[in-house]
């Protein structure tokens, strides 16, 4: 059962480190960046979405 623990946990701070670094790329101040990181940790894969989607949108909108 431990061992389910370790997986889960290391996959929730994998999301967190994932959206803190997608919040840096998105030029977020430090605090937005440590919220980014607690939601990656608390909701999992979908703060990482959410943070690929907006980046994806300003990578878009920056190339002519």
């Amino acid at each position: 059962m431990s061992n389910a623990y370790e997986v889960y946990g290391t996959l929730a701070l994998l999301c967190g480190v994932v959206s803190a670094r997608w919040a840096l790329e998105l030029s977020y101040g430090q605090f937005r960046q440590l919220v980014c990181f607690l939601g990656g940790v608390l909701l999992g894969p979908l703060m990482p979405l959410i943070l690929y989607l907006r980046l994806a949108r300003q990578t878009k909108g920056s190339k002519p």
